[in-house]
């Protein structure tokens, strides 16, 4: 099984607010699941790559024009924006690999993405946003030498035993197989619903949005 194990100098995020959106459910408001950044929300996320690969999940099957928003945080507290891609929604999982013709993330700082789903794009205020903060690390040595010999499930264990959320999901996202995809996607997110789950009223909601996720995916996978 995949275990996602958080990083042990866990650290907060800047932005305490982009894991919510501003009312459940998708642009229908009648869903049972609600547009969730598939990132952790209590703590920052991290990655080793300079290109990540970043997931979200959208309720509503009529598809809406979708905007995806990277940004840097400079030292000041304020964000850069660096690369806005725009989409067109679909209903499940979603994700989208940082371009390459993007500059590469630096490892040290921190970033912000938002995915904003625009419901009406006449009416900016009927858009839902969600998002995470991520840090990029370097690549612990051991690890380098350990995916340099393993298949995409053992890439994804170690990953997620290194804390490297983003890379797990991202690897996980592009598995071989799809049962075998759907199994590491499920795994992880299940990790990252029970992480969030008990402490605050904030983690707790987004814990709730987490699991009728991994519930509509099961199914959808019968």
């Amino acid at each position: 099984m995949a275990e996602y194990i958080p990083p042990r100098d866990q650290k907060p995020p800047t932005s305490r607010t982009t894991g919510t959106v501003t009312r459940t459910g998708g642009c229908r408001k009648d869903k049972q699941a609600t547009l969730t950044a598939l990132a952790p929300q209590k703590h920052t996320g991290q990655t080793a790559s300079s290109h990540p690969t970043f997931a979200w999940f959208v309720p509503d099957t009529q598809s809406y024009p979708l905007e995806f928003r990277l940004y840097r945080y400079e030292a000041n507290g304020d964000r850069t924006i660096i690369r806005k891609v725009r989409l067109q929604s679909q209903r499940g999982i979603m994700s989208l690999a940082l371009p390459l013709d993007t500059p590469p993330l630096a490892t040290g700082e921190r970033y912000n993405w938002q995915v904003i789903l625009l419901c009406n794009p006449n009416r900016p205020s009927s858009a839902l946003v969600a998002g995470a903060d991520l840090d990029v690390v370097t690549m612990p040595n051991n690890l380098a030498t350990t995916l340099a010999n393993n298949n995409p499930q053992q890439k994804v264990k170690a990953y997620a035993s290194a804390g490297l959320w983003y890379d797990a999901l991202g690897t996980a996202l592009t598995a071989t197989t799809n049962k075998v995809s759907q199994r590491l996607e499920l795994e992880l997110l299940e990790d990252l619903a029970n992480l969030e789950d008990p402490n605050e009223a904030r983690t707790i909601e987004y814990s709730t949005r987490i699991r009728p996720i991994i519930e509509l995916e099961r199914q959808q996978n019968i």
